[in-house]
Formats: structure tokens, sequence, C-alpha cells
């Protein structure tokens, strides 16, 4: 039987290049997710991770198909964002659990949104990673609260109905990079030749 993939050309795969630029900026959007960064950095580092993209592709990708570069490129951002937004939540609902903790410490953001920014310890006394973020300063410097933690540290901890918004996040994503795959490589596809 022959090997149907002798008589693709290696130009066939340079849809790769441009899958490749989506996934390192999605690796990195999820350490800027993470529990490594504080919450208010993110925005700094997404805008970073793009902008380098941005370049990396505008070097990397000449002679690409133009509208499906353009799609892929639009849903690879979505994709990328969405990592950002959704490492934490899904850490959570794939390793999580719940646990009796305290608060500890409370922050302010100096950005433009006003978010608190909590320190919160288990009730048996061991610190749990990360700083829990809300909208609203809903608690008090030494409240009783109930938070969902990664056990870890990777991620930060968030109020168990927070987690329940994100139900099954982690599969969206898994989705939304694999409809990213496809898009890349029918971008890399070489045009076929003009008849005359």
């Amino acid at each position: 039987m022959p090997n149907p993939l002798r008589a693709l050309h290696p130009r066939q795969f340079r849809g790769v290049r441009l899958f490749l630029i989506i996934t390192v900026g999605a690796l990195i959007a999820a350490l800027a997710g993470s529990a490594l960064l504080p919450a208010e950095h993110r925005g700094l580092v997404i805008g970073l991770v793009l902008a380098a993209g941005l370049v990396a592709g505008w070097f990397w990708l000449s002679g690409f198909r133009p509208v499906w570069t353009a799609v892929a490129a639009v849903l690879g951002f979505l994709f990328v964002v969405s990592v950002l937004q959704e490492t934490g939540p899904s850490l959570l609902q794939l390793r999580g659990g719940q646990v009796e903790a305290q608060t500890m410490g409370l922050r302010e953001s100096d950005g433009p949104a006003d978010r608190y920014h909590y320190t919160v310890t288990a009730l048996s006394g061991r610190a749990i990673g990360g700083e829990l973020s809300l909208d609203e300063q809903a608690y008090q410097v030494g409240e009783s609260l109930t938070v969902v933690e990664e056990p870890d540290g990777l991620a930060h901890p968030m109020l168990p109905a927070e987690v329940a918004e994100h139900r099954q996040s982690w599969l969206a994503l898994l989705v939304l990079y694999l409809a990213t795959a496809l898009l890349c490589f029918l971008a890399g596809r070489p045009r076929r030749p003009k008849t005359a």
C-alpha cells in the first residue's frame, strides 16, 4: 500500500509555523494566568505576548493564504486570551478542592479597575498559594470563608461560586485549540498553480 504522506510537499506543513506561534503564546499566557504572576500584571503580559506574536507572524508567514491566515490568527488570538483567563479556573476544576480558610491580608489594585486581593490561610494554619481576587471588598481581615485551592499552589484560590461559573472551561479550551490547529494548517497549504 503506497504511503499517502509521500506525495506531500514540505510546504504543505508550513502551517505548523503559525500553530507554533499561537502555541508558544498560549503557553506564556498559561504561565501568566497561573499563580506565578500577580493578577494585575496579566494584561501587560498578554499585550507583550500578542505584540511578539504579531511581529513573528509578520516575518515568518509570508506566502500563506491570506483569508485562512486571518481567520486562524483571530481564532488564535481568542485562544491565547482564553488561556490567560481560564488557566486558573481550569486547574481548580481539574485538581482543586474546597478548604475552610481565613483572610490574613488585604490589598487593593493600583490599576484602573478596583480589585481587592486577599491573602488566605487554611484554618489549619497552612498558607494557601496565590491571592483571592474579588471586585468588591466582601471580607474583612480575619474573616472565615470557603475557597477552592489548587494543591500545588499553581492557581489563585477562588470562591466555589466563581469556579462554578467557569464550568468545563478546560474542555472549551481543548476544542478551541484543535479548531485553531486545523485553521493554521489550512492557512499554510500551498496555493494551486494557475492553469492557462
